[in-house]
């Protein structure tokens, strides 16, 4: 798969520092040159920004995985361009609001899926000794009642006597039967337990036969009877102990929310010294559809998530012009809020990308500049880098830009 995938990026004439680095989200792989204009300090913190790729693990960051999250280190250095207290209207996994806990800044983050926000909430959750004790404990007893089920299932089935489990089904195309009985089993014991649940949660696709969390392809991996009970007691150990890391960083007293929201319905007023987001790119993904397996499992209500996404990649397959259209209107209306929730010469800082949809490029800086000027912001600073897509095949712009709301 290297070499055909080195063989392809040749072909389309891919530059040199296009040579991926294995890692799953946006701002991992080798940047091109840059463009910058604007402020001099502050456009070279934005192309720093943009380069940062090397994985990392402190606290909380490295559980769950969530497709295309900011990366940590960009996060962090992003934070300083702005003091006060922090909001993310597309809070995804909540890159941000950790890094915003490390530095000491109050923050809230929103997001229309519930599970952005259950992944949100796990990873800026603050506790104590005796609840990381009480969750490693429950872990351990959910899976041991779930392998003592696998194994027995996987039994069962040699010999044709495995009763189906009563689950939706989509589960059923997607796990293999004693797999099925032991995540069953898991997803019983853990009852309603919020930090339980993201720990499953977090192995839903690593135990299915998908391919990854931003693909439907198959994988034909087979996993034995008591592997998935095991990776779970694995995660929630694991994570555990990133609680603690995590407890042991962030002040006293600090205040952290996470809110299942639309970000063009923001209340907040006068209030964020910084607001920091990277919103969906226009045409990239379908974040809610790619949650399918979560939602099943967990029973989660996905309610208007669908419908509220902004810029899916279903909706510019399916008409092009009208998605564009909608995307810029939406664009508009989360820019607006944004701003209003902005004290007097806040800024907002957004990372950004062009889209791409049926080899033709949708460009998101400009909309998103005529939004801000439009509610009355000015551009202080851009940076843009050129970088490889993998999945396109060709070079795809991405942007962090900051701008400043009037009144200073």
């Amino acid at each position: 798969m290297a070499e055909r995938r080195s063989e392809r990026r040749a072909r389309k004439g891919a530059p040199d520092w296009a040579e991926p680095l294995g890692l799953r989200q946006p701002l991992s792989q080798r940047a091109g040159d840059a463009l910058r204009d604007g402020d001099d300090a502050v456009s070279r913190a934005l192309e720093a920004a943009l380069r940062h790729r090397e994985r990392v693990e402190r606290v909380t960051h490295g559980f769950h995985t969530y497709p295309a999250g900011l990366h940590p280190d960009a996060a962090a250095a992003l934070l300083a361009l702005a003091p006060g207290p922090v909001l993310d209207p597309f809070c995804g996994g909540g890159t941000v609001l950790v890094e915003a806990m490390l530095a000491g800044r109050e923050a809230l983050g929103t997001d229309v899926s519930p599970v952005a926000t259950l992944v949100a909430r796990a990873r800026t959750a603050l506790t104590t000794e005796a609840e990381r004790t009480a969750l490693r404990s429950a872990a351990r007893k959910a899976a041991d009642v779930a392998r003592t089920e696998g194994l027995a299932a996987e039994r069962a089935y040699a010999t044709g006597s495995l009763r189906r489990p009563e689950l939706p089904e989509v589960l059923f195309d997607w796990y293999e039967p004693h797999v099925l009985v032991e995540m069953n089993a898991l997803r019983r014991e853990i009852k309603n337990d919020p930090l339980l649940k993201a720990i499953f949660s977090s192995i839903v696709v690593k135990t299915s036969l998908r391919e990854s969390d931003t693909s439907n392809r198959r994988s034909e991996e087979k996993r034995p009877a008591g592997t998935t009970a095991t990776l779970f007691h694995k995660r929630a150990r694991e994570y555990a102990r990133q609680l603690e890391a995590l407890a042991a960083a962030v002040p006293a007293g600090l205040s952290v929310r996470v809110h299942r929201q639309d970000a063009r319905e923001q209340r907040e007023k006068d209030h964020f010294g910084l607001a920091l987001s990277s919103p969906p790119y226009p045409g990239v993904y379908d974040y809610v559809p790619l949650q399918q397996l979560r939602m099943a499992w967990l029973g989660l209500d996905q309610g208007d998530a669908p419908r509220e996404e902004i810029g899916s990649r279903r909706s510019f397959r399916a008409d092009r012009a009208e998605a564009v259209a909608r995307w810029r209107a939406d664009t508009a209306k989360w820019v607006r809020v944004t701003a209003r929730a902005l004290v007097p010469g806040g800024r907002l800082v957004v990372v950004t990308g062009d889209g791409n949809v049926g080899g033709k490029p949708i460009d998101s800086l400009s909309p998103l500049t005529d939004a801000a000027v439009a509610a009355g912001m000015r551009r202080v600073a851009r940076a843009t880098v050129e970088r490889w897509d993998e999945g396109l095949d060709r070079v795809r712009p991405e942007h962090a830009v900051c701008f400043e709301r009037s009144g200073a």
